[in-house]
């Protein structure tokens, strides 16, 4: 989930950066939750003092009317988080030098003179801190990719416990560290669809990176989570082998 913080200090336009934001969010059904949008940039401070912040995305005024401009807004922000994503929105295109002067690296500088493009600007921001999170996940994370209904969901590799046969044809029960559903698969193309996917069973595929314990005598997996499944006896030995004869 990505945070969103807006300030700007007039009411109209931070009303329509609002509503930009809220609508393309809504429509594109995307991982980003507006956390904060307001006239008063302490609001967004204190927030960030109290609070653990997850992702975030910034859209920044630079002339606030108050003690404290955008651009140093900015700093205050990277000082306590300094994976954000900043985006300064502003009439002042003069000062676009001081955002390297305070070493904020802004994501972008949307100018209110071109209020025709603002709203297309913004999308393009948010598309682009997407893009630029994902990648960094994808860089650190390995993610499972599952397609249920219109969408595509992509879940980290170490979130799975097992997969299941379910009773209805053609379809699986991905079972995660935080809950489980089904989609459209088979456990014969599971097993082969990453490296730490193993079919212990006809009915099962684990995550053997997952496993707790294995017993040899009851063929018994249990998971992390305290979840039991079924081996047969060669997948057993070839479990044991690959768990605890290295």
């Amino acid at each position: 989930m990505i945070d969103v913080y807006v300030c700007e200090d007039d009411t109209k336009q931070l009303n329509e950066i609002v509503n930009y934001i809220n609508n393309y969010i809504l429509i594109e059904d995307l991982e980003m939750k507006l956390q904060i949008a307001s006239k008063d940039p302490h609001e967004i401070l204190n927030y960030l003092e109290n609070n653990k912040i997850n992702k975030s995305l910034y859209f920044l005024d630079i002339d606030l009317q108050t003690d404290i401009n955008g651009i140093e807004l900015a700093a205050k922000i990277r000082e306590r988080d300094m994976t954000s994503k900043i985006v300064f929105i502003t009439t002042h295109a003069e000062l676009v030098f001081l955002t390297f002067k305070y070493q904020v690296e802004a994501l972008d500088f949307i100018l209110k003179d071109f209020p025709d493009e603002i709203q297309g600007r913004i999308i393009k921001a948010i598309d682009l801190c997407n893009e630029q999170f994902k990648k960094k996940e994808t860089d650190n994370e390995e993610y499972y990719q599952v397609k249920t209904a219109d969408h595509i969901r992509s879940i980290k590799v170490k979130d799975i416990l097992f997969f299941e046969s379910s009773s209805v044809p053609h379809k699986v029960i991905i079972h995660l560290v935080n809950g489980q559903f089904e989609f459209y698969s088979t456990i014969k193309e599971i097993a082969h669809e990453n490296k730490a996917f193993f079919r212990c069973y006809k009915s099962y595929v684990v995550n053997t990176n997952n496993i707790e314990a294995i017993n040899r005598h009851t063929r018994e997996i249990t998971m992390t989570n305290g979840e039991k499944l079924m081996s047969s006896v060669m997948a057993c030995r070839s479990l044991v082998k690959l768990k605890y004869d290295h």
